[in-house]
């Protein structure tokens, strides 16, 4: 399931992107890149849903169908692609340089998306809030509907330093609130702003690659930044893991909060430069 990820996840960023006009690779990208975001946060919702009033088989039938249903829409797209001369594999060429500044600040802004996603359910049940956990996910879909609409204009107009600092401002305080969280209205909350920064985080950066990254170079450019997202949710689960048991999960979310501090620490003191010398040239 990983390696399909992977393929999957890189590949229709990049037929997303190759179907784009050039003068609209940025704002494009971002709309695309939200839907992901939307299914990342989806899924969970309808996994609790199926599980819980079906069964685990039913759970990957219902991936069976959705991935089907993905089959159908992908083939639907023609996309005419010139004949090229296909190189011999190399390590070497399956990294995209440029792309790395963006993997590597992307990859600690996940590590508590993993952690969240991962424990919330646990979360939930040491403090007896089980039955709000399928309108979490909810909420946190809605979060980044609201994300979308009210931010896609400054997108748009290049205002993209502001937006992060805005994300990154709500995401620490969400992750800092998980230590007084004991009701339900505030669980629900949490999932609403947790929306909310991400909604605007994940389609931003996700525009940052595509929109400085030539055409033919797209694809391993989305691989290689997409890596953060596997590594982040990845070191993020495995971090929760650990601190369960030795601290708890309310101090453990709070403590992820740490990622987001040095992940804006490196977008400002590197990548936001960065990004726009790659758009100058």
């Amino acid at each position: 399931m990983g390696a399909v990820y992977s393929v999957c996840g890189s590949a229709t960023m990049t037929l997303a992107g190759d179907v784009l006009p050039a003068a609209k690779i940025t704002e494009g990208i971002s709309r695309f890149a939200f839907t992901v975001s939307i299914g990342m946060a989806v899924g969970p919702y309808v996994g609790l849903q199926v599980q819980s009033h079906m069964s685990s088989a039913a759970s990957f039938w219902t991936i069976f169908g959705i991935t089907v249903a993905a089959l159908v829409c992908v083939s639907c797209g023609r996309i005419r692609y010139p004949k090229v001369q296909r190189k011999k594999f190399s390590i070497r060429d399956t990294i995209y340089g440029p792309a790395l500044p963006f993997m590597f600040n992307m990859m600690f802004l996940m590590i508590p998306y993993g952690a969240v996603i991962a424990y919330s359910s646990i979360f939930a049940q040491e403090k007896g809030l089980s039955a709000f956990l399928p309108y979490f996910y909810i909420f946190l879909v809605a979060g980044m509907l609201v994300s979308k609409l009210s931010t896609q204009k400054m997108i748009d107009a290049g205002r993209h330093r502001v937006l992060v600092y805005i994300s990154l401002a709500v995401l620490i305080l969400t992750m800092l609130s998980y230590l007084f969280l004991n009701s339900g209205i505030h669980l629900l909350a949490a999932g609403f702003f947790f929306g909310l920064g991400y909604g605007i985080l994940q389609p931003l950066f996700q525009a940052f690659v595509t929109g400085t990254t030539p055409a033919p170079q797209r694809g391993v450019a989305n691989a290689t930044y997409m890596l953060s997202y596997d590594v982040g949710i990845g070191i993020g689960s495995l971090l929760m893991g650990f601190m369960q048991e030795s601290i708890g999960l309310p101090l453990g979310f709070a403590l992820t909060a740490i990622a987001y501090a040095i992940g804006g620490v490196v977008y400002l003191s590197y990548v936001d430069g960065y990004y726009r010398r790659l758009r100058q040239k």
